[in-house]
């Protein structure tokens, strides 16, 4: 029996979340088009499967959620609490709000970069997201100082 392409369909995440909610999960494979998980995401060339929400989620996995109206964001778990989750982006100096756990609406299970792919859903990962969401005071300066770098140079050598 030949191999058939996997069919495509167009979906909206509104559409995506409403079939999830219905029980007819089905991952959906997305661009992403900001800097904020970088530098594990790289905005409009790698690409992240994500699925329904349908276990419980654990400190340092990568999630979708709503970030207002027209704007889904997707951060790691930073901390959970009773009932709420508290998420952060990998290249961000600010945790998100507490928001409740049924604002998060999927789960990031896959990253593909150059033809590779790797598991974002497992032990390995989430521990690698925990250590370097520890390294949070340590990342904030290193990200100040870069800034400060890059206003430098552009000083010293300006584009012509």
């Amino acid at each position: 029996m030949k191999d058939r392409p996997a069919s495509r369909r167009s979906l909206n995440i509104e559409q995506w979340h409403e079939l999830g909610q219905q029980g007819d999960t089905i991952p959906v494979t997305i661009t992403l088009h900001g800097d904020s998980m970088r530098p594990l995401i790289r905005r409009e060339r790698d690409r992240v499967t994500i699925v329904p929400l349908e276990r419980e989620l654990k400190t340092g996995d990568i999630v979708l959620f709503r970030g207002g109206p027209e704007r889904f964001v997707v951060h790691r778990v930073r901390r959970l609490k009773d009932g709420l989750v508290q998420t952060l982006g990998d290249n961000c100096y600010n945790p998100d709000p507490w928001m409740p756990l049924g604002d998060v609406w999927g789960l990031v299970i896959k990253l593909e970069r150059d033809g590779r792919r790797f598991r974002l859903d497992g032990r390995t990962s989430r521990m690698l997201g925990r250590v370097w969401m520890a390294a949070f005071p340590l990342r904030r300066v290193y990200m100040k100082l870069r800034a400060l770098a890059a206003r430098a140079y552009r000083k010293v050598f300006p584009k012509r």
